[in-house]
C-alpha cells in the first residue's frame, strides 16, 4: 500500500474505512512489522484512555474564550504613513479626474436645472413655486463664474493608462487598509 499513514489506522480501528480500503490495509498490516507495531500502540493508547475517568469541568471558560477574542478584535494599529502617503494620492487623482470633466458636469447639472424649471413651470401649481425657488437657491453654487476649469487633453489611450493607474493604486491602497499582518 502506497498510502499508507496513521490517520488510516485511526480509521480502521474506528472502523470508519469502506471495505475495499479496510482491505487493503488489513494486507499491509499483514506484510508489515512497522504498521502492526503502530495499530498495537494505538489500540494501547486507546485503551489505556478509556480506562481514564470523567472529570467534571470546575470552571467554564467560555466567558474568558470570549472576552479574550473580543480584546484580539478590538486592538487596532495606527496605519503607517506611506499609507495615509497613497490614501492622499488617491483623493488627487481622483480630484483631477472630477476636475477633468468639471464642466462637462456644469454643462449636464444646468440642463437639468433647465428641464426641472420647464417642468415646474407647465404644472403652475402654486405650491410648487416654492420647491422652484429652493432648487434656483441650491444650484446658484454651480453658476458661480469663478470656479475653476480644468482640461487635460490627452489622446484616449494615455487616458486609459491614467484611469488603470488610478484603479491600480485604489485597489491597492484598499487591499492595505483592510487587512492586518
Amino acid at each position: 500500500m502506497d498510502e499508507f499513514n496513521e490517520d488510516l489506522l485511526h480509521e480502521y480501528l474506528d472502523g470508519s474505512l469502506d471495505d475495499k480500503i479496510r482491505q487493503a490495509v488489513e494486507a499491509h498490516l499483514d506484510s508489515s512489522p512497522e504498521a502492526r507495531a503502530q495499530l498495537v500502540a494505538l489500540e494501547a493508547l486507546f485503551s489505556s484512555l478509556d480506562t481514564l475517568p470523567e472529570l467534571p469541568l470546575t470552571t467554564d471558560l467560555a466567558a474568558a474564550v470570549v472576552a479574550e477574542i473580543g480584546q484580539e478584535t478590538a486592538v487596532s494599529t495606527p496605519l503607517p504613513r506611506w499609507l495615509w502617503g497613497l490614501l492622499l494620492g488617491q483623493v488627487l487623482i481622483a480630484l483631477l479626474l472630477v476636475g477633468n470633466v468639471w464642466a462637462s458636469l456644469l454643462d449636464w447639472l444646468g440642463n437639468g436645472r433647465l428641464l426641472v424649471a420647464e417642468w415646474l413651470t407647465t404644472i403652475q401649481l402654486p405650491t410648487l413655486a416654492s420647491l422652484s425657488d429652493f432648487w434656483m437657491e441650491v444650484t446658484a453654487v454651480w453658476q458661480q463664474p469663478n470656479l475653476p476649469n480644468v482640461s487635460i487633453d490627452l489622446p484616449a489611450g494615455q487616458w486609459a493608462l491614467l484611469l488603470g493607474l488610478a484603479l491600480l493604486v485604489w485597489l491597492a491602497g484598499n487591499r492595505l487598509l483592510f487587512t492586518t499582518e
